[in-house]
């Protein structure tokens, strides 16, 4: 609903400046973290990340919150009892994953693969014969950066859209982490020209679809039961390129390894008398029917924490 005329605009939320010295701080702390945390047994890493989950959840009020809040809404027909078994199990998969991911992100390439075993790679073999590019459509689901580490191993590097840190410092850490193997993020901020020339190219990009959007910015499409505010820009890309979208997942399967799962692509196809905006919606709510499909099947891999609904159709 826009506001009356005579009344006036919000002015922008500006984010505090954040000192050089507190990005140095911030550095120091992550580095003697990692290093710290690849002196340990591969076992206990992983008990380290999910016993910090479990100390978020605990301490995190707030995303504590969201997280119960998210999951009651998600599955009305689940008890007390259940919602509370899902969300131990979501900050724990989250602790665990980001833990592996500093592991991981520092082993050999022949390691890498021996953590992470790949599922329906004929898949995306399949998307890429067609010669227009392919776009792999994921969530935070798992390890979803080791999954990004590993996707790059087949074939060809591949170019994850990412948002980056607000602390340089730590950003090019973790970009140094991401581009071991080849792997060229793209960052989310004024990223369609990029974006598009990868594409051009016959590259493979990599785009996260499940974050909530600001209104103006949004269509919104169902996701568990609830219109959510999502991203159009996947489908506008699609329906500009012809590119296949291929969904995969990075699911863990214990024991700190991962399996990267390749779905069967989603093409756009046109249809009759449909115009732009309803084609959109319709490819968008698509992406989102299978990104929520993968969630029900291991709903403790997801992140729950995060505001998804927060953008309501009412705030446009």
């Amino acid at each position: 609903m826009n506001a009356p005329a005579e009344a006036a605009a919000p002015l922008p939320r500006r984010r505090p400046r954040r000192s050089v010295a507190r990005h140095r701080f911030e550095l120091a702390i992550f580095r003697v973290a990692a290093g710290a945390l690849a002196l340990l047994p591969r076992g206990a890493s992983r008990t380290l990340g999910r016993s910090l989950g479990r100390l978020y959840l605990r301490f995190g009020r707030p995303r504590r919150r969201i997280l119960f809040e998210n999951l009651a809404a998600a599955f009305p027909e689940k008890t007390p009892d259940q919602i509370s078994a899902i969300a131990r199990a979501s900050v724990e998969s989250i602790g665990a994953g980001f833990v592996e991911f500093l592991e991981v992100s520092g082993m050999s390439e022949d390691e890498i693969r021996g953590r992470i075993r790949v599922v329906g790679e004929e898949n995306l073999r399949r998307a890429r014969s067609l010669g227009r590019g392919v776009f792999l459509l994921s969530a935070h689901i798992g390890g979803w950066e080791l999954g990004a580490i590993r996707a790059g191993m087949l074939g060809e590097p591949i170019s994850p859209v990412v948002r980056p840190l607000d602390n340089p410092l730590l950003e090019r850490e973790l970009a140094r982490r991401r581009t071991r193997f080849g792997n060229r993020p793209i960052a989310k901020r004024d990223a369609a020209r990029d974006i598009l020339k990868a594409l051009r190219r016959g590259e493979t990009v990599a785009i996260l679809v499940d974050q909530n959007v600001l209104a103006r910015e949004a269509v919104f499409v169902p996701f568990f039961g609830r219109p959510a505010a999502t991203t159009p820009a996947l489908a506008l890309f699609q329906r500009k390129t012809g590119a296949p979208v291929v969904p995969v997942f990075t699911w863990p399967e214990g024991d700190g390894r991962y399996r990267l799962e390749f779905e069967t692509p989603i093409e756009s196809e046109d249809v009759a008398g449909e115009d732009r905006d309803e084609s959109v919606r319709r490819l968008t709510a698509r992406y989102m029917e299978v990104t929520e499909a993968a969630i029900r099947k291991a709903p403790e891999a997801w992140l729950w924490m995060h505001n998804r609904w927060r953008t309501r159709p009412e705030d446009r």
